[in-house]
């Protein structure tokens, strides 16, 4: 059984690994997605946890797969690559400070969050 789910892990992390560049385990993992609101690729960063979770498929079989929790610092960039916001991710939820900057590098907002509960909006 040991051997089963680390076999699973492996594979869920190079499945994974395929859709991120991997920077180093200190600094996060870098994604890229396309945003078709701006027709533009935009890039984030962010701290994770791998966890295994189980789900049952349309046919009621048990299935798992390796998913990526945010938990830890985050910032996400422009695509001109100034940098958008950044804050900090408790296992998904927000949490904290965060700040959001215009495409010109300028702080145009400020947020609390509490366990994803948004406290305080400021916009500057």
């Amino acid at each position: 059984m040991k051997k089963m789910l680390s076999l699973i892990a492996l594979v869920g992390a190079l499945h994974l690994g395929a859709k991120a560049q991997v920077i180093d385990e200190k600094n996060g993992k870098t994604y890229y997605y396309f945003d078709s609101i701006n027709q533009k690729q935009v890039k984030e960063i962010f701290h994770h946890i791998a966890e295994l979770q189980m789900f049952a498929d349309n046919q009621g079989n048990m299935r798992d797969t390796m998913i990526h929790i945010k938990n830890g610092p985050y910032t996400r960039y422009h695509p001109n690559g100034t940098l958008a916001c950044s804050g900090m991710y408790n296992k998904e939820r927000k949490t904290g400070s965060w700040k959001h900057y215009s495409q010109q590098g300028k702080l145009i907002k400020t947020e609390e969050w509490l366990d994803d509960k948004l406290i305080k909006s400021t916009k500057l």
